[in-house]
């Protein structure tokens, strides 16, 4: 069996990137240089890696307040893309802007009935 443990986005402006997931999402690159940086949460890692063309991906984040994640994240200049609300597939969730062509989601469980 093999398990999932980092995913790769490319991104035009790198700087750009690592400075967006350190302001919005408060999260520190655990490497970088000039062609990478790496971001590590639990078992899972995003590499951004430099490129001439922005990954177009959606970030899932799960998340036990999604309203308070989304706000906070907003409050620290996300662009706010999707208010938090009930989808249909019984999740909470919102999204912002990330760097490049990323979304962010902030994703709460509801209760089940």
């Amino acid at each position: 069996m093999v398990i999932l443990n980092h995913v790769h986005a490319r991104v035009r402006d790198l700087p750009a990137a690592i400075s967006w997931f350190e302001r919005i999402l408060e999260v520190r690159a655990a490497y970088r240089d000039d062609r990478l940086a790496v971001f590590s949460w639990g078992a899972l890692s995003l590499l951004c890696d430099a490129s001439d063309v922005d990954s177009i991906m959606t970030l899932g984040f799960e998340s036990r307040d999604c309203d308070a994640d989304f706000a906070a994240a907003v409050a620290r200049g996300a662009i706010a893309l999707d208010p938090p609300a009930d989808r249909p597939w019984g999740a909470r969730a919102g999204y912002i802007r990330g760097p490049g062509m990323l979304t962010i989601e902030f994703e709460q469980a509801r209760p089940t009935a």
